[in-house]
């Protein structure tokens, strides 16, 4: 999948989550919560991934579960 298509899935997949979306985001967000490369971007108000520089609140609903370039989100 391209980065432009797993990008825009994961943006519309914040708006209205499935119940098991919403599982899986939370289970990331909780990695992301503990890494060390979680950054604060004042120009967005708001976390970023200091690694692929991505917005976490939009990326943790991609929908392949490679994502996260630390591999923290494997189960």
């Amino acid at each position: 999948m391209s980065k432009f298509i797993e990008i825009s899935k994961s943006w519309i997949i914040s708006f209205n989550p499935t119940p098991a979306q919403k599982e899986t985001a939370e289970h990331r967000i909780n990695k992301c919560n503990e890494c060390p490369h979680k950054e604060y971007l004042n120009i967005i108000d708001g976390y970023i991934c200091g690694l692929c520089n991505c917005p976490l609140n939009g990326k943790i609903f991609s929908p392949t579960s490679n994502s996260c370039p630390d591999k923290r989100w494997e189960k």
